[in-house]
């Protein structure tokens, strides 16, 4: 039976149609995804893009977005747009400052990041006067140095083989010492892959010193005999008893296994794995402005659109991240605070990206002020 007319301009229409598009596609993955860009340093304004496979997502939470670890890898339908994600679902908040602080280099950040995903981080249970001792100058010490081994004994206020000493310095009684282990992690630092290294610190007081502490810890009127008094006691007791004698603390045992490499590696493999997977997407040397919009809506609640403006190479980075990426998220930072996130919902080859329908206006300003205050070049 012959083919009416119209039916053939219909199925004429479709195939150019499809075609096109299939085209259209085509040529611009040979366009954009062909393109090599080098790898962008953090700069004061960032837009970062993490992979969604890492077992991290960034949720907004009280109005200011998080970038958090989940249980069970990343969960794209999680809540991220009001409230906050479950805490059930949620281990740790990742320090984004300190994270984009290493990726630029810097070795003070990376022991920071570090003990804060390793739940390190200082707080009230830390000694007010710190004695830091490196982990190179305890083992000198452990290797029986003459002058750092009676050193670092005192201000344990131990033998190192778990003893007592005859005397008490009350200073190292109440402080310890702070054990510092060099951890490295390497980066891609403007193309180059560099090795940084940084200093993690931790508290450290032998068992029986923390038994003291304990005899006076609930003491209100306390002396300096008192103090001495408990030492002693607990000396003794440990002294006399061959059992406890024989289940002493081998305090040089303990410091080895605190300073030890192996340990230093588990450490540092979690903020690793967080590293390797965030993208420096668009930094402030390719941002050329920002702008912020209001209107009320259907609610008769006020919404604040922010949005960002490229140039001609951070539209195209844009592009080719969004490209493949369709339903993951990004996040947008300032002086290393994160202050939103955007889910990508469709490939972003334009100039500009508008993220929608935030409520607090005084974030919305900060970020507007902030991005319009560092958008040039970067050193």
């Amino acid at each position: 039976m012959a083919m009416r007319s119209s039916t053939k301009i219909a199925i004429g229409f479709f195939v150019i149609s499809f075609g096109g598009y299939f085209g259209y596609q085509i040529i611009s993955d040979q366009m954009i995804m062909g393109e090599k860009f080098s790898v962008l340093t953090p700069g004061d304004v960032n837009i970062i893009g993490i992979d969604p496979g890492a077992g991290y997502k960034i949720i907004t939470a009280n109005y200011m977005a998080q970038l958090v670890e989940t249980k069970g890898g990343f969960e794209n339908g999680s809540s991220d747009d009001g409230g906050g994600a479950d805490s059930g679902s949620i281990k740790k908040r990742v320090p984004v400052r300190e994270m984009l602080q290493t990726l630029q280099g810097n070795g003070k950040a990376l022991g920071q990041f570090v003990m804060i995903m390793n739940d390190m981080r200082e707080d009230d249970s830390w000694p007010s006067i710190h004695v830091i001792w490196k982990a190179a100058d305890i083992q000198k010490a452990i290797d029986g140095d003459k002058v750092l081994r009676p050193k670092l004994e005192h201000d344990l206020n131990m033998h190192l083989d778990g003893t007592p000493l005859p005397t008490l310095s009350l200073d190292a009684l109440e402080s310890g010492i702070i054990i510092e282990t060099p951890v490295t992690v390497t980066v891609n630092l403007k193309g180059q892959l560099t090795p940084v290294t940084g200093p993690v610190q931790e508290p450290y007081s032998p068992r029986l010193i923390k038994k003291v502490r304990e005899q006076y810890q609930t003491k209100s009127e306390l002396t300096d005999e008192m103090q001495a008094g408990y030492y002693k006691q607990e000396a003794t007791k440990l002294l006399t008893d061959p059992i406890a004698m024989k289940n002493r603390e081998i305090i040089s045992d303990t410091l080895k296994e605190r300073i030890a490499p192996s340990l230093a590696k588990e450490r540092i493999q979690t903020p690793e794995k967080l590293l390797k997977s965030a993208t420096i997407v668009v930094n402030n040397s390719l941002i050329t402005g920002a702008r912020m919009s209001s209107y009320k809506g259907q609610d008769s609640k006020m919404y604040y659109d922010l949005t960002v403006d490229f140039n001609d190479e951070g539209r195209r980075r844009l592009w080719q991240y969004s490209k493949k990426r369709v339903g993951t998220q990004v996040l947008l930072t300032a002086d290393g605070i994160p202050i939103t996130q955007a889910r990508i919902l469709h490939e972003l080859a334009q100039s500009e990206l508008t993220i929608k329908q935030m409520q607090d206006y005084n974030l919305v300003k900060d970020a507007t002020d902030r991005i319009n205050g560092t958008t040039k070049t970067l050193k």
